[in-house]
């Protein structure tokens, strides 16, 4: 598969992107009025209720029971950022990935290279090609949200970033794509026949490498979706 070849040099590159950054305060709340703080939940606003994801009780893998929707309000971006100048070069993970994905040379907004203006993109997920850089965005394969419910909720912060900015996990896509797929795993969401096996690939090494739970019928999916492949 082509795919792979271009992860491997995306990959090469695209490490020296992942923080290394120590748990630390989160600046806001979620939408329950509380934040993670390392190994602990903390509540700011009348009403806020505590989540399990501490909770001695809880099973490391979460069975058919498990309502993930609870945990949903407990989510907060700040945990996950991906739109951060971790090299403090002007350019955020987003601007990194334009420029190392384009197929021709960059053009900016301003003259300090900060923001990518045009380029020339593939959107795997449709098969379409991009040459302005305002009609893609980032998506991550597994998204952010069905990590945080599946598992991540419970991960350091330090985690939780790394597994925000990976570039195995980072996907240039068109935003109306994007808005398609949402949170949803596979067994909901699938882009074109001929992207499936590199897309089934990638959350199985994904969902590997960060030891994450996945629904079983995301799992069933990707595993019929990877017996039909050829590599």
């Amino acid at each position: 598969m082509q795919y792979k070849a271009f992860c491997k040099n995306l990959l090469s590159i695209g490490l020296l992107l992942i923080p290394a950054v120590a748990s630390s305060h989160g600046g806001n709340i979620d939408i329950n009025g509380g934040h993670y703080y390392g190994r602990s939940y903390h509540c700011h606003l009348t009403g806020c209720e505590m989540p399990d994801t501490f909770s001695i009780g809880r099973a490391r893998r979460d069975g058919l029971s498990t309502n993930r929707r609870a945990r949903e309000k407990f989510f907060n971006t700040d945990d996950w950022d991906f739109e951060v100048d971790y090299d403090n070069d002007c350019q955020s993970t987003r601007q990194e990935i334009l420029i190392l994905t384009s197929r021709t040379e960059t053009r900016y907004t301003n003259p300090r290279n900060c923001v990518v203006r045009t380029g020339e993109w593939l959107d795997e997920y449709t098969g379409k090609i991009f040459k302005v850089a305002v009609k893609i965005d980032i998506d991550h394969v597994i998204p952010l949200m069905y990590a945080h419910t599946h598992g991540g909720d419970r991960w350091p912060q330090e985690k939780k970033l790394r597994f925000a900015n990976d570039p195995r996990n980072i996907m240039l896509v068109e935003r109306r794509e994007i808005k398609k797929k949402r949170e949803r795993g596979p067994d909901r969401y699938l882009p074109r026949k001929e992207f499936q096996c590199d897309y089934a690939g990638m959350w199985q090494a994904i969902a590997d490498n960060y030891d994450l739970d996945i629904e079983s019928r995301d799992k069933n999916r990707i595993r019929k979706i990877l017996d039909g492949c050829t590599d």
